[in-house]
């Protein structure tokens, strides 16, 4: 990733979160704690890739978040061509990111072997 892929996918990250934050009212969006953990911009700016987590939520609510995020898809890209002074603003595409999950997950064992071992993390 060149600088200018980085900044431009800084850029959109943070004009997604406030978008989704202000914005958007879709059913499935509200009460789902959704974070934009990455955004990869290909580098002639023609698409990037969202990456998002969701806690707290199971596969078939995730479904329907991710659907939800792919209809209000043409909404962001109306907005950032608002927003961003870019000639050309690239097409999103969510991808769902578990590291966080996965994070929790791996917490949640190591506290269950310390318990066991009789220590407290």
């Amino acid at each position: 990733m060149t600088r200018r892929t980085e900044k431009v996918g800084d850029t959109i990250q943070r004009v997604l979160a406030d978008l989704l934050e202000r914005k958007v009212k879709h059913p499935a969006l509200e009460d789902v704690m959704l974070s934009i953990t990455l955004v990869n911009v290909a580098p002639d700016l023609t698409s990037a890739r969202v990456h998002v987590s969701l806690l707290g939520v199971d596969d078939e609510r995730a479904e329907e978040v991710f659907a939800a995020l792919e209809r209000t898809e043409p909404f962001f890209h109306r907005e950032m061509m608002h927003q961003l002074r870019m000639r050309r603003v690239p097409r999103l595409k969510f991808l769902r990111d578990r590291s966080i999950e996965e994070g929790d997950r791996m917490t949640a064992l190591m506290r269950d072997v310390a318990r066991a071992e009789g220590r407290d993390l």
